[in-house]
């Protein structure tokens, strides 16, 4: 074996390497604590979409009920409410912490374009007294290089997505 060759590389492993998604995600969950909204939601292509499972085991949110399933249109809708002075469930603004670990580039995206990212997320919520904490596997359909990754499409399966739950009022 001629330990001096060039690794072969697939394609999602020559498109980004793991540090480098690593490193969007992380900035992803930073826009997020921040509440800059704006700047999150323009990481998303424009056709992006974010999606958050009813249940364990949904292949898609076309067929079965999600807690959360949003394109450009109503992503746009959301953040601007944000942002509303008589959006009285958000006062005072809700706060979170995002941790991101496990991040691993598991191949390239649908079609080829891209590339799969799979990762593990915890989030804290804080608003008036209660904290809520949520735990999640996420897939990221990434386009483009680094460091201008684009969202193509975000799923967040939560743990507990098939329990009761109060209102989730920001962003995963």
């Amino acid at each position: 074996m001629d330990r001096t060759a060039e690794p072969t590389l697939t394609p999602a492993q020559a498109l980004a390497s793991r540090d480098e998604v690593g490193d969007f995600l992380l900035h992803e969950a930073d826009l997020l604590d921040e509440g800059r909204f704006e700047e999150w939601a323009e990481l998303f292509t424009e056709d992006g979409t974010y999606w958050v499972p009813a249940a364990p085991g949904q292949s898609d949110p076309h067929h079965h009920v999600s807690l959360i399933w949003e394109d450009p249109l109503l992503r746009a809708v959301r953040v601007r409410r944000f942002r509303h002075p008589n959006a009285y469930s958000l006062q005072p603004m809700p706060r979170s912490l995002h941790i991101i670990s496990n991040v691993r580039v598991v191949g390239p995206g649908e079609g080829g374009e891209g590339v799969l990212v799979r990762s593990r997320l915890v989030m804290f919520q804080y608003r008036r007294d209660h904290q809520d904490i949520f735990g999640a596997r996420v897939t990221h359909h990434l386009v483009g290089r680094a460091p201008d990754f684009r969202i193509r499409h975000k799923k967040v399966e939560l743990v507990n997505c098939d329990a009761a739950m109060g209102p989730i009022q920001l962003y995963f």
